[in-house]
């Protein structure tokens, strides 16, 4: 009894010891609170004098001399003071009138930003004050525990009562001080911060009396914080935000606190949405969009919980379906259904808030496939396409629905299980299936249905926007348009990848034929509709479909033909829809094209072989052509049809790809020829190495003839990349992994045709073509390269030519060098410097007089250090006779030609 009235002492002077130092604070602030209103005042007394006492007249001039005598004029009546009712009414003026002069205000002093007092006063003390409330209810709750002053339930019913008092107290203040004049909306509000302390208490009350004492059962304790997230999410109608945000926090945590009792998850599956859609209804009335977002993670983490629990599938599946409908019909649909056609420009926000639910059906889905509630998942993923295709539908601003829901549908398609005879108890695989459809899955024939039910939803969005919406902006009809016209390609191609596995599958074929006629009839529809309201959405309709039906078809022909491929039927896509672009001038087809283009660029990063086990091995005339040479093609006049003057993002990919392809076609074509049809043989060889090297400068030599100033920067910087490619290629294939004298592999061919020669030979020549031709074209740098590939591959070619003369078909180090060969070493370095010196006075090339230079230098060296001692005989007094006089004539050549003296002009 004494531990409490010493207690009860200590609470007395604290209270003592802070009341006389907080006075002295809202002393301060009243006082200068008081001087501001009075310095505004001063300001607004002046600048009203100011107004009152109006211009001065001017004085007049002074009279000239021979002026006339000014004639008396009448004085104006003096003007008298009248009141508004009592002023005399004019007639109104005929004719144009001076605009009205506003009467002329006294500036408005800036708002000056809160001193550091003023935010003490104000806002930390109310923050810090309703913190303190929440943390000594819960304080002397443990006081009284520790001291065991009282038993358990009258604790409980203290911190009930202490809670119900806040609550009180809050609405109090509420009553009280709301009627008086506004406060800032800076500060915080007194009556909120002390009903979110009581609501903070009675949340830990009712936990301590379950969890603690067992007070109360789980299904009791469950309801009541339940019930008092919502009662708090309802009172922040009347305290704002703050208050709702921790009743929801509250109300969401309420199962990880309690618990429900047993392990079924499905009266949890049906208390979230409620959560969820109190916090949407509430966040809805007041424009609290920070309340909507919050409610719609806490829905989200949720659903992702319950997914991990191991038979929370199809609770999880029933959430997610719920919680999606809530989320759509608050963050996209409702924002954007009175918004106009004109006005329905593309809400990010919605598209987000649909994106973010496609994203959580995913995860959601793709814990819960091999939970065997197979009606129920798939019922979730049919939900997943048809949220976001009606918000989309319904509200305009949230078009973006129509994209993602075909993420949606492809996410589905890909994360379909292997449902088994759970499903389907009587199902068995026929053995002679017509559609072909029982290869990828158990349960085949849901899978189609499936893709079939969503591709409808997406359509029929699209298609009926577009009809009815000839006023729609240009972004928001595209975005329909797009998700009608690829949500069926892309739901055929991956039900065909599915289950097929890229076999022949003329069910398939025959399907791609349908959903070309659909949308041949569509676009036919649009035609029609367009000649009588002719309309820019109507048009890009038209487009979308038009070039959708070409698609169909050309994938109706990859999965007829063998070795069905996506890329020839993706590339010839793009070429018809660049076509169309064209002809019906709809500037949005093109990055269509792009995207196709994209969508071939993956396709070959994700296997760069895109021809198959099966591939022929007639040289040429083989299924290469189709898979790299056709996608090729197209992709280059798709980039032709596309162009509009200055090259482009859209242009630009479409040759970025065709160029890849083109490439990818003849290094395959050289390494089929040589490995007999087999692109996957270990190892290469000399002649692949140099047909490689050749083929790159080759493509460079191309393009920088093509390129100039109005050329795309892909057929620029294609050049240079091809260059550099068959630098490397000339360095590492031939200088070292091919190269026979390390290798010692057999050389094929006689002594002037042969392996070398080719291999050598034939890419030195281009390299030399490709510097002559890039003067003035490229850069310094790069004509230089050139050219020193080309020197660099001569040289090392015509050593390997002497060594083969020599040696014969086995040329590796480690075979015993005569005396002659290392004579004609020495002859052919002079022979190729002459000749590089020809060349370089003949042609101005500095480059090629230095490489002589070099040549006869390395020669002179080799006379002098090894000649001179590895010689005998007359190969000896021959190889020294033979460079004096190579060096006379080189020298004589520089006096005469090369440094030559001009005769000196005469004078006039």
């Amino acid at each position: 009894m004494d531990d409490s009235i010493f207690l009860f002492l200590a609470l007395v002077g604290l209270a003592l010891a802070v009341s006389g130092p907080a006075g002295l604070i809202v002393a301060l602030v009243q006082r200068g609170r008081i001087a501001e209103l009075e310095r505004r005042l001063a300001v607004w007394e002046r600048a009203s004098s100011a107004r009152e006492a109006g211009p001065r007249p001017l004085a007049p001039d002074a009279p000239r001399a021979d002026a006339p005598p000014p004639q008396p004029v009448p004085a104006p009546p003096e003007p008298r003071a009248q009141s508004a009712e009592t002023a005399p009414k004019t007639a109104p003026k005929i004719g144009p009138q001076p605009p009205p002069q506003a009467p002329p205000q006294a500036a408005r002093p800036a708002a000056a930003r809160p001193s550091l007092e003023e935010r003490f006063g104000t806002r930390w003390t109310v923050w810090v004050g309703g913190l303190a409330l929440a943390f000594g209810a819960a304080l002397l709750v443990r006081y009284s525990a520790e001291r065991g002053f009282f038993g358990p339930g009258v604790r409980v019913a203290g911190a009930v009562l202490l809670a119900l008092g806040l609550l009180a107290a809050g609405e109090l203040l509420r009553r009280r001080l709301r009627g008086e004049a506004s406060t800032p909306p800076t500060w915080p509000d007194v009556p909120a911060v002390v009903t979110a302390a009581g609501t903070v208490a009675l949340f830990g009350a009712l936990y301590a009396a379950h969890a603690l004492y067992g007070f109360l059962g789980p299904l009791a304790a469950f309801s009541g914080l339940a019930a008092t997230g919502l009662a708090a999410m309802a009172a922040a109608l009347l305290h704002g935000p703050a208050l709702a945000g921790i009743g929801l926090v509250g109300a969401m945590a309420t199962p990880l606190l309690v618990g429900g009792g047993s392990a079924s998850l499905w009266p949890l599956a049906l208390y979230l949405p409620v959560v969820a859609g109190s916090a949407y209804g509430f966040a809805w009335l007041k424009g609290w969009r920070a309340l909507a977002v919050a409610g719609g993670l806490g829905a989200a983490a949720w659903a992702v919980l319950m997914a991990l629990h191991a038979a929370g599938g199809g609770a999880a599946q029933a959430d997610l379906v719920l919680q999606g409908a809530l989320a759509a019909l608050v963050l996209a649909v409702l924002p954007g259904r009175a918004v106009a056609q004109t006005e329905a420009r593309l809400d990010r926000f919605a598209a987000g808030a649909l994106a973010g639910v496609v994203l959580v059906a995913g995860a959601v889905l793709g814990l819960t496939a091999d939970e065997g509630a197979h009606a129920g998942w798939i019922a979730a993923a049919l939900a997943a396409v048809a949220l976001p295709s009606a918000a989309g539908f319904l509200a305009a601003p949230a078009a973006l629905g129509l994209p993602v829901a075909v993420v949606a549908l492809a996410g589905a398609l890909a994360l379909w299980p292997e449902f088994g005879p759970a499903f389907e108890p009587d199902a068995v695989a026929p053995a002679n299936d017509p559609l072909g459809l029982w290869l990828g899955t158990d349960a085949p024939g849901a899978l189609p249905w499936f893709a079939l039910a969503a591709s409808a939803a997406i359509v029929a969005a699209g298609a009926l926007r577009l009809l009815g919406g000839s006023r729609l902006p240009y972004a928001t009809a595209l975005a329909y348009a797009a998700g009608a016209a690829l949500g069926p390609l892309a739901a055929l191609a991956l039900a065909y990848l599915r289950l097929s596995g890229g076999a022949v599958a003329p069910g398939f074929a025959a399907a791609a034929g349908a959903l070309a006629a659909l949308f041949c009839g569509l676009a036919a529809l649009f035609r029609r509709q367009g000649e009588g309201t002719p309309s820019p959405a109507l048009t890009l309709g038209l487009g979308a479909f038009a070039s959708a039906t070409v698609a169909a078809l050309c994938l109706g022909l990859v999965f007829a033909l063998s070795g069905g491929s996506l890329t020839p039927a993706l590339a010839g896509a793009a070429l018809a829809t660049g076509l169309i672009a064209r002809r019906l001038d709809i500037p949005a087809l093109r990055w269509c094209v792009a995207g196709l283009a994209a969508l071939v660029a993956g396709r070959l990063a994700w296997d760069p072989l895109l021809t198959g086990p099966g591939l022929s091995a007639t040289p040429i005339l083989n299924g290469l052509l189709i898979a790299y040479g056709l996608p090729a093609l197209c992709l280059g006049l798709a980039a032709w049809v596309i162009r509009r003057g200055a090259p482009d993002v859209p242009e630009q990919v479409a040759q970025a790809v065709s160029l890849v392809l083109a490439g990818l076609l003849v290094f395959l074509q050289i390494r089929h020829a040589l490995h007999g049809g087999d692109l996957a043989a270990p190892g290469t060889s000399l002649v692949e190495q140099g047909l490689t090297t050749l083929s790159a400068l080759g493509f460079s030599l191309v393009l920088g003839r093509v390129s100039g100033a109005a050329a795309s920067p892909v057929i620029r910087f294609g050049g240079l990349a091809f260059a550099a490619l068959a630098l490397v290629q000339g360095a590492l294939g031939l200088g070292l992994a091919a190269n026979p004298l390390l290798t010692d592999e057999p050389v094929a061919g006689g002594i002037l045709v042969n392996d070398i020669v080719l291999a050598y030979g034939a890419p030195a020549l281009a390299a030399l073509a490709l510097a002559r031709a890039s003067r003035g074209r490229r850069p310094v740098w790069f004509v230089r390269a050139a050219g020193l590939l080309g020197l660099g591959l001569a040289f090392l070619g015509t050593c390997l030519t002497v060594r083969h003369g020599f040696q014969g078909e086995r040329i590796g180090l480690d075979r015993e060098t005569g005396q002659p060969e290392w004579y004609a070493y020495s002859a052919a370095w002079l022979v190729l410097g002459l000749l590089a010196l020809a060349y370089g006075i003949r042609r101005g090339s500095t480059l090629a007089r230095l490489a002589s230079a070099a040549l006869v230098g390395l020669a002179t060296l080799k006379a002098f250090l090894f000649d001179l001692a590895g010689l005998e005989g007359p190969l000896r007094a021959l190889s020294f006779l033979g460079l004096g006089a190579c060096l006379i004539g080189i020298g004589l050549v520089y006096q005469r030609l090369v440094f030559a003296q001009k005769p000196a002009e005469e004078a006039p």
